[in-house]
């Protein structure tokens, strides 16, 4: 999924078997308050990466995909760098050997993963880009299987199948109009390319998130991403004019898709997998469409479709399927980490 609504429940779970306090035992060292909070927490991250789909199709009435995506990549690294340099934690001192490997994930999971994004909203609902980019982890376990990684137990290749026919649902019949439409399957096919990106930085970033703190390296691996963009700035200098020109409306949807959306839902989601298991934490993803679609449906006008429903229904399950059957053979724990250095 896009890098807001992507942190799939592979990934939870490779962190989760990292640390030993995660799960039931790190509920038990909770009040039920702080338990609480963990939840509402997620509630919000959930909110966040919904919306983020209805402020970007917002803003694209103001500024291009292209001019959406510099605000919103440059913004995004402004504020990690002030949050690693002002808590302490610094940026992630990459070994000569990771650098590439830094480069890497920061082209696939920042510049083609948010950049797709961007550019498929352009053309068409933020509803169905939220239900296409939850699809996410379908990618990473076929990605995960062709690296050698996992394997495709009935129940996940059911689950993958399942999913795909709700793509191909929303492919065809999932525009406003309820029937086939070249912009409308253009827009899907581009917007499709994020949660593959990102699937692939998934799978690929396992090895660096055993030597590196997450914060630190998604933080640093998000500035590498934006640096492509920086140039831009001098062949569009009116991106920062018309940006000065924003309205409360629009700084909100800038807000909520740089700072909730990325920098905070980031942390939290973190913070909520070092004391709820994955499966727990996976509820929170499959809300993500909920709030996209509902908050297209109540800010934007966007007319939902029983075909978008269906469809939509066919990727949760889907995807509900792939994270919810018996993980294969994975590295996990101490041998991750004995075969990443």
């Amino acid at each position: 999924m896009e890098r807001d609504t992507a942190l799939d429940t592979g990934a939870a779970s490779e962190r989760a078997s990292e640390e030993p306090q995660a799960g039931r035992g790190g509920q038990r060292a909770l009040s039920t308050r702080a338990l609480l909070l963990v939840h509402l927490s997620l509630l919000f991250v959930a909110v966040s990466w919904g919306s983020n789909f209805v402020s970007i199709k917002y803003l694209l009435r103001r500024v291009d995909a292209t001019e959406v995506l510099m605000i919103r990549l440059t913004l995004a690294s402004l504020c990690y760098a002030g949050f690693l340099l002002l808590s302490g934690r610094g940026f992630a001192r990459f070994s000569r050997a990771d650098w590439r490997k830094a480069a890497l994930m920061a082209l696939l999971g920042v510049t083609i993963n948010t950049g797709a994004v961007a550019y498929g909203v352009q053309m068409i609902p933020a509803a169905v880009a939220s239900l296409i980019v939850t699809g996410n982890p379908v990618f990473t376990a076929l990605i995960a299987r062709a690296l050698g990684q996992e394997r495709l137990t009935p129940r996940k290749l059911g689950g993958i199948a399942v999913a795909f026919t709700g793509f191909l649902v929303v492919l065809f019949y999932g525009g406003p109009e309820a029937q086939f439409s070249v912009r409308n399957a253009l827009g899907i096919l581009i917007t499709l390319l994020g949660p593959l990106a990102w699937a692939f930085y998934t799978v690929l970033s396992k090895p660096l998130l055993v030597r590196y703190e997450p914060v630190q390296f998604a933080g640093t691996v998000t500035i590498l991403g934006t640096l492509p963009l920086l140039p831009l700035f001098a062949t569009r200098p009116g991106v920062v004019r018309e940006a000065l020109r924003f309205g409360p409306a629009e700084w909100l949807a800038v807000l909520t898709m740089v700072v909730f959306a990325l920098v905070l839902a980031y942390a939290l989601w973190y913070r909520g997998l070092r004391v709820l298991s994955p499966t727990q934490i996976a509820v929170y993803i499959y809300l993500v469409p909920v709030f996209g679609t509902l908050g297209a449906w109540l800010l934007l006008g966007e007319h939902i479709t029983i075909y978008l429903l269906l469809g939509g229904t066919l990727i949760l399950l889907g995807v509900i399927l792939t994270n919810t059957a018996r993980r294969g053979p994975v590295e996990h724990g101490e041998r991750a980490r004995r075969r990443a250095r």
